[in-house]
């Protein structure tokens, strides 16, 4: 069989398993299982690719994946990464899955804290991504990267290899609700906590919910109980003029606002949207 015929009947099988986007999973997919450059156009390499025989242990393999993807495995997982800013970051059952809408977060410290040494903490860093594309654009900045679960904290000092900023990443296992952080020693407070009310749970996409670490996905107190743990380390550990970076949901925006100026420290609340146009990222600065 060749391989456009195959893509042919993969499209079909995974469209009638209600894949979103089912021809580029199956041009990912067969990259995958052909060997192809990671870091090139999948669909390029199975337009050049087009005419090759596809047979045997290949077949089987290409077959196994697709087989994965048609039940809702998250593709990111079953090829083990996936591109946050530019950069791959590998990808367990045991992460989020990085989100394009998350880049935001990186938007907004690159543009609102200076290229000088500085040092930052990422509260629930799962992958890395956030905290390590940070570093990876900032040769002076250092970076404390924080999660609870032992098997997230593994995959993102994998990344920090991976990414080449190991020496400037310290990843440590640690609840974000009591962080091992020294009082005013930060100049930055970054996180993408769980955020989804548990009356939200009908809401998130079968894909998610059923492949993706609820411990990440979901937060008590309506969904505020970490974003709340996240302004509270942030009050206690960054400097005078400190930056926090929050994402939370697209209705959560006044929420977080709200719990940012109880605390009476935070100055120049401001929400930002992301590239749907919705709220989901609120900045502060520890008053002068």
């Amino acid at each position: 069989m060749r391989l456009k015929q195959y893509l042919d009947e993969a499209t079909a099988q995974l469209t009638k398993a209600g894949v979103d986007s089912p021809r580029l999973c199956a041009e990912v997919l067969a990259r995958e299982a052909l060997g192809g450059e990671a870091s090139g156009s999948a669909r390029l390499f199975c337009i050049l690719e087009a005419g090759r025989e596809v047979e045997g242990d290949v077949l089987a393999s290409l077959q196994a994946l697709v087989a994965q993807r048609a039940t809702g495995q998250p593709l990111a997982q079953i090829i083990g990464r996936k591109e946050f800013y530019g950069r791959d970051f590998a990808v367990t059952r045991n992460t989020l899955v990085p989100r394009p809408e998350t880049e935001l977060l990186v938007d907004c410290a690159l543009e609102l804290l200076p290229k000088t040494q500085l040092h930052f903490a990422d509260l629930g860093t799962g992958t890395g991504c956030i905290g390590l594309t940070l570093l990876a654009e900032n040769a002076n900045w250092q970076g404390l990267l924080l999660d609870i679960c032992p098997h997230a904290t593994r995959v993102a000092a994998t990344n920090a290899q991976n990414i080449g900023v190991q020496d400037r990443a310290t990843v440590l296992q640690a609840d974000m609700r009591n962080p091992p952080i020294k009082p005013e020693s930060l100049q930055l407070v970054v996180s993408n906590p769980p955020y989804i009310a548990e009356a939200e749970r009908h809401m998130v996409m079968d894909e998610v919910l059923h492949n993706e670490p609820h411990s990440a996905l979901f937060s008590e107190n309506n969904g505020l109980l970490h974003l709340a743990a996240a302004i509270n380390a942030a009050a206690c550990a960054l400097q005078k003029g400190g930056l926090v970076l929050l994402e939370h949901g697209a209705a959560q925006a006044k929420a977080v606002h709200d719990l940012l100026a109880e605390t009476g420290i935070f100055k120049k609340i401001e929400n930002k949207r992301d590239i749907a146009h919705l709220d989901r990222c609120t900045l502060a600065r520890k008053g002068l």
